[in-house]
């Protein structure tokens, strides 16, 4: 264990006596302790592990006192998983023995002491033993390779308010929500947090039915799709969790729990459209599962079918990687230009007049589809299946509104809209002479013609 004793002089004195009032300390716990006070971290860590009891260093003189230690120390140091490392040493399980082997090396050279190792030229030896030998020299020396961090303790993220009166409406109790997260968010930014899981803790007036004492507690819990600390964004999402779950009785003490997670890095990037926040999406995402249930929005999905149409729905996952991390414009692919169809989700009946097996004009009342000549076309394509479908099977299904989230933009699907039940039909891409690019088909079973879907 490394402590920072540099503020304790005014206090307890020089450092003799600090390192004498640690001892006793430890003692008094029944702990048996080495303790060694210097002017680096690492000179401290290795004075007291070769040496018991109470080691002083003057202040300059760390490499003069680390010189007769011998060279099997540095195994104790590297072993130690606090001890100071750069990322150029690899700590993978195969290299745990890694001080090990560079002792070895530096013993078959004829050296003992660490005196002897740090007295190298560190140009000829990382020359022989790479990057990692220079790690072990600046140990022998007595350098710290990283500055002293303090290890905090884990910080709870809890808030609680007493009511004077019960309340028993979301209105009164968003205000109650914004007060106590306001501090919580501020407390979180300070340690570079965000809330992963969200517990509103609300203490009902009821009584417990089973016992006749002690109040009853409605307890929320929320997974955050992406770690956030936005007070409106987390006021909004409790609000409509508590929207969707109502509490039985008023509420006279709400407490909000958060489990922290590192927060979230972002630097958005110059070529690219900027995409929404996901304290947005998980705020709309709660709005849709609190207005029309959580089964009926979410993202839509090809399933393996031929049926002209058909999709399913997924939930959708809000996506926090927006935008590169370095800026880089190399690291940003080039978009991919593809046609898109804008399928009407009700085909648009229409009239086909067709010469020659092929279709020459498309024409419709629809606003909107003015039609004209076709001046290219490719088809047709046919296709048709769940002809072996019983007429039992064949029941309305209820139609579901769903919402399909892509980037900025929301589009209303219905799923169901497709139809049931079998189907036969030739499709045709048309390109009219208006310059629009429709995609038409031909219903075999009724001979009629629509407009399935528009070619962007």
């Amino acid at each position: 264990m490394s402590i920072d004793v540099s503020g304790l002089t005014r206090l307890l004195g020089p450092a003799q006596t600090i390192g004498e009032e640690m001892r006793r300390d430890a003692a008094g716990r029944g702990v048996r302790v080495h303790v060694a006070v210097a002017g680096t971290r690492m000179a401290a860590m290795l004075l007291a592990i070769a040496r018991p009891g109470l080691t002083i260093v003057p202040p300059g003189g760390e490499a003069e006192a680390l010189a007769p230690l011998p060279l099997g120390i540095l195994e104790q140091a590297g072993d130690d998983d606090r001890t100071e490392r750069p990322h150029s040493v690899r700590t993978t399980p195969d290299r745990k023995d890694a001080a090990a082997v560079a002792v070895l090396a530096f013993k078959r050279w004829g050296l003992k002491t660490l005196g002897e190792l740090a007295s190298l030229p560190a140009a000829d030896l990382v020359s022989r033993l790479g990057r990692e030998a220079r790690v072990w020299q600046a140990m022998a020396r007595g350098e710290d390779l990283r500055p002293l961090v303090p290890m905090l303790e884990e910080e709870r993220f809890e808030a609680s308010l007493d009511l004077e009166w019960p309340i028993s409406d979301l209105e009164p109790l968003s205000f109650v929500l914004t007060r106590l997260l306001e501090p919580l968010s501020t407390r979180l930014e300070r340690r570079d947090r965000g809330a992963a899981v969200l517990h509103v803790l609300l203490r009902l007036v009821t009584r417990d039915p089973a016992t006749g004492a002690g109040r009853e507690t409605c307890a929320r819990r929320l997974e955050l799709p992406t770690p956030m600390r936005d007070v409106r964004a987390l006021r909004t999402l409790a609000l409509l969790d508590l929207e969707a779950h109502p509490a039985e009785a008023a509420i006279d003490r709400v407490t909000i729990v958060i489990d922290p997670t590192p927060g979230r890095v972002m630097q958005h990037t110059l070529y690219t459209r900027a995409q929404p926040t996901p304290e947005q999406l998980s705020t709309l995402l709660a709005r849709l599962g609190a207005l029309m249930g959580a089964d009926r929005f979410g993202a839509a999905a090809l399933v393996d079918t031929d049926r002209p149409g058909a999709f399913a729905m997924k939930p959708f996952a809000v996506d926090h990687r927006t935008g590169n991390h370095r800026g880089d414009r190399a690291l940003t692919p080039a978009p991919c230009v593809v046609s898109a169809l804008r399928r009407c989700r009700q085909p648009v009946a229409a009239r086909v007049a067709v010469a020659a097996g092929r279709p020459v004009r498309v024409t419709t009342d629809r606003r909107g589809f003015p039609g004209g000549a076709v001046t290219h076309c490719a088809g047709p394509w046919r296709t048709s299946g769940e002809w072996w479908t019983d007429e039992e099977q064949l029941q309305v299904r209820s139609e579901k509104l769903h919402v399909h989230v892509h980037s900025s933009e929301f589009t209303v699907l219905r799923s169901g809209a497709a139809g049931a039940g079998p189907w036969n039909r030739d499709e045709w891409d048309v390109s009219l002479s208006d310059g629009a690019v429709y995609r038409v088909f031909r219903d075999r079973d009724a001979d009629r013609w629509f407009i399935d879907a528009i070619v962007d």
